[in-house]
């Protein structure tokens, strides 16, 4: 009966449609593709195999439906891409067990070990040259050192001031540190001549010298003022201090009771220091020499010592007496001094005092003189009125003032005479210095012989008016 069924007009059918159509062609083709029956067993053509004849047919119909969506603006169909998460997700029981697993990798802290970079060496001990020493007094003070450039005090820090007394020898030290920074701002033995002076207008302040203090490397010669909180505390201080010269002063006499190997004469230790002494008869650092050179007996080890900081303190021992040469270096090349001192142990302690005269010195050792007291002029003694030489030259009718400026107004010519005038006629007493370096000649008038200054004097009027 299939063969009787109407046919449709395919104009009609295309009125009657309301979905889209197709063009007859494509129509007929896709109908034909897609309703032909496959073909119980189909041999594939000559020369090509089966497997590429059906391949070619399904890329075929994939490509013309492709092609019938595109042209009214749509596209195959798409399909839903399911989650990866969602297709292996736990549900239930097993997914709250999930979720707990994965909380307790989180709460697991990872142990990391990494290597050290730089490796630290072993711990060292700092020392502080105290660990064989006990304290014995320890009290808060400040403390000060006089400067004597400037002629004024200046602060050295302040902290805790303290004896430290060693285990082994006994002997007793002062040692101060800087409070925060531990630097030390005094550092030296509590020896028997140091004498504690109350500063001017305080009952909680004192003053002393050191004569060898280490605080800042080599030993050196300084004037230290100390200030506490009240007067109660200054004397403690003091009490302590006392105390410790005095068992310091019982070991050095027991050192000098040492055993020398020669009978009647023990081995004693001794030191000797070069100070100035000013118009009031007190110590006063001796600035104006540049270095001290003692030249001891050749049994020593050392016979000769230079010494290049006041108070140029030497520390020796032995057992025997001698005399010894101390050579004084004065400042600004104003020549060498030696002295001739008697080393003996007759008194435990002795002062020896020596005149020393500085002739025309230049104006920085002037100046350094001036610090321990009245220096004279700058010319010499001849500015001082009450000069008993100047007086005697007087009744000779011989003025040695006008003598010196008419000496400075002849030519140089006259001057050479002059000088070989002073060579020829001089006496042992006569003081004179040829500078050649600076081309200058220097005499002391007051110490020629009468006859050279008349001679002087009669030469130098007749070439100037005076």
């Amino acid at each position: 009966m299939a063969d009787s069924a109407p046919k449709l007009d395919p104009s009609a059918e295309q009125t009657t449609s309301t979905g889209p159509t197709l063009v007859k062609d494509e129509t007929a083709k896709v109908t034909e593709e897609l309703e032909a029956p496959k073909p119980a067993e189909e041999k594939p053509a000559e020369g090509k195999p089966a497997a590429t004849i059906a391949d070619t047919a399904t890329n075929a119909a994939t490509a013309v439906k492709d092609n019938v969506f595109a042209m009214f603006g749509g596209g195959p169909k798409k399909e839903k891409r399911e989650e990866v998460d969602d297709a292996d997700e736990p549900s239930g029981s097993s997914k709250a067990k999930a979720a707990e697993q994965e909380d307790e990798v989180e709460n697991v802290e990872p142990d990391v070990h990494f290597e050290p970079v730089v490796r630290l060496t072993e711990k060292v001990e700092t020392k502080t040259n105290e660990e064989l020493e006990e304290q014995t007094f320890k009290m808060r003070a400040k403390l000060f050192k006089f400067d004597r450039e400037t002629r004024e005090w200046k602060e050295r820090g302040t902290g805790d001031v303290r004896l430290l007394k060693h285990k082994e020898n006994g002997k007793t030290r002062l040692v101060m540190r800087r409070d925060k920074t531990l630097k030390v701002c005094a550092n030296h033995y509590v020896v028997p001549d140091m004498k504690l002076s109350p500063n001017v207008g305080s009952d909680r302040s004192w003053v002393w010298n050191a004569a060898a203090d280490v605080s800042e490397g080599d030993p050196e010669a300084q004037t230290l003022a100390i200030r506490f909180a009240n007067s109660e505390n200054a004397n403690l201080f003091k009490e302590a201090f006392i105390k410790a010269q005095q068992e310091n002063e019982a070991l050095f006499k027991a050192a000098e009771q040492e055993d020398s190997g020669v009978e009647g004469f023990p081995m004693r230790a001794w030191s000797i220091e070069v100070w100035l002494l000013d118009d009031q008869g007190h110590d006063v650092p001796a600035t104006v020499f540049e270095k001290v050179v003692y030249n001891l007996h050749p049994t020593f080890e050392r016979p000769k010592q230079t010494i290049k900081k006041p108070p140029f303190r030497i520390d020796e021992k032995g057992w025997g007496e001698f005399d010894m040469q101390i050579v004084l270096s004065t400042m600004s090349k104003g020549g060498e001094h030696t002295l001739d001192h008697d080393l003996n142990f007759q008194n435990e302690r002795y002062e020896a005092k020596h005149t020393i005269t500085f002739r025309n010195p230049k104006p920085d050792l002037l100046a350094a003189l001036r610090e321990s007291g009245p220096a004279g002029d700058e010319n010499g003694v001849r500015g001082r009125k009450d000069d008993p030489r100047k007086k005697s030259r007087k009744d000779k009718n011989v003025d040695m003032e006008k003598l010196a400026d008419g000496l400075q107004k002849l030519t140089e010519d006259d001057l050479l005479q002059v000088v070989q005038m002073v060579h020829d006629n001089k006496s042992t007493d006569t003081y004179t210095k040829n500078d050649v370096e600076n081309g200058e000649f220097h005499v002391d008038l007051y110490t020629l012989p009468d006859a050279l200054v008349k001679m002087l004097w009669d030469f130098t009027a007749s070439k100037v008016d005076l």
